[in-house]
């Protein structure tokens, strides 16, 4: 019963996905280019095609580190996530990733990555969300109360993965 209110909780009507993906569509430059239509999921898969070919620069050894630590992690979720032989659209693998990366304590490391990286700056507008850089830091924040809880998610929301 406890798994299946964290389940209301996380991917419900108001959940923690719904609200991520408001985040994540603010300013989003999503307008059906070449009349085909564009995903967060998109984004997502931009971000990690940067993350495995670039090699990032840091002033801090240790910062760069964990830098490191989080793209290689989120790109391992993320292209798990592709390669899962469950036939589920882009949206339902943004719900995936974001219920994996709240089971893991993960999330608030990979916001800041994706805020970061350049796909960011070709996929959204100037005044979208995940470019102000307070904005970003508040959801950081709310997103490491989480790493209070253990959380357990449902087989049926991660089967395959």
């Amino acid at each position: 019963k406890e798994r299946g209110s964290l389940t209301i909780l996380l991917c419900g009507e108001n959940g923690l996905v719904a609200a991520l993906e408001q985040v994540f569509h603010h300013g989003f430059k999503s307008a059906r280019i070449f009349h085909k239509n564009v995903f967060i999921w998109d984004f997502i898969e931009k971000a990690v095609a940067y993350f495995e070919t670039s090699d990032q620069i840091g002033d801090n050894e240790e910062a760069l580190l964990l830098q490191r630590s989080s793209c290689k992690t989120f790109c391992h979720y993320v292209n798990a996530i592709n390669t899962a032989p469950r036939n589920i659209g882009k949206d339902g693998k943004f719900q995936i990733l974001v219920c994996l990366g709240t089971r893991d304590h993960l999330l608030s490391q990979w916001i800041p990555l994706l805020a970061e990286c350049p796909p960011i700056t070709r996929m959204y507008e100037e005044n979208a969300l995940l470019r102000d850089r307070m904005t970003v830091n508040s959801l950081i924040r709310v997103l490491q109360t989480l790493q209070d809880f253990n959380i357990i998610l449902e087989g049926s929301l991660i089967k395959g993965v």
